[in-house]
């Protein structure tokens, strides 16, 4: 394996992978449907601040489920200053 970026894993495989973290109440927002997941940037982001957020590179909680070709997780945990923060993501292989 060989770094080529700064700050970056990357290796020679065909696997995706994908992890974002974000607050419990931006992902409660999210899952009502108040901001969408920037797919390319890993990060949630308002509705209202998107142009086009009918193109694939924004997606919906639901569309964010049912990635196809990819499995999804989601996990959340309290730290010890009580602050519920939610991880989640999507892998597999980009054949």
């Amino acid at each position: 394996m060989k770094k080529i970026r700064s700050n970056v894993f990357e290796t020679n495989s065909s696997s995706v992978h994908s992890i974002t973290m974000c607050s419990g109440e931006d992902y409660k927002k999210w899952k009502d449907g108040e901001l969408l997941f920037e797919r390319y940037g890993n990060r949630l982001v308002a509705k209202n601040d998107v142009l086009d957020a009918d193109c694939e590179e924004y997606l919906t909680y639901d569309q964010f489920k049912n990635i196809e070709d990819f499995y999804t997780f989601e996990t959340s945990y309290i730290t010890p200053n009580g602050e519920n923060v939610v991880t989640f993501g999507y892998y597999g292989y980009d054949s």
